[in-house]
């Protein structure tokens, strides 16, 4: 587990933390049903994942501050961004904590 995203995660009442298998950070929010932000970090920074309803809500943000996505699934069901720094994963695990 990364403490640093558990401690990110944790200053916002609205969102909860799950670590899965390999290091996978999913991070929910009260009130949303369906989707997840998932954290993974990587050898040269962090893979940032969306799903479900997260993607529509989320997506926006994410290309303004990083650009496009780096990629998806073969299905289409899902987008990624990798980001290079705790900073950025900051920003985004924030924003999807504010009310």
């Amino acid at each position: 587990m990364n403490k640093d995203i558990k401690a990110i995660v944790e200053q916002c009442p609205l969102l909860h933390f799950q670590v899965n298998k390999g290091e996978r950070h999913r991070i929910m929010r009260s009130g949303i049903r369906r989707g997840s932000l998932w954290v993974a970090p990587r050898t040269n920074g962090y893979c940032i994942t969306l799903t479900g309803e997260l993607e529509e809500r989320m997506s926006n943000f994410l290309k303004t501050n990083f650009g496009r996505n780096s990629g998806e699934d073969y299905k289409r069901r899902w987008k990624w961004w990798n980001i290079k720094d705790l900073g950025g994963v900051a920003r985004v695990i924030q924003h999807f904590g504010e009310p």
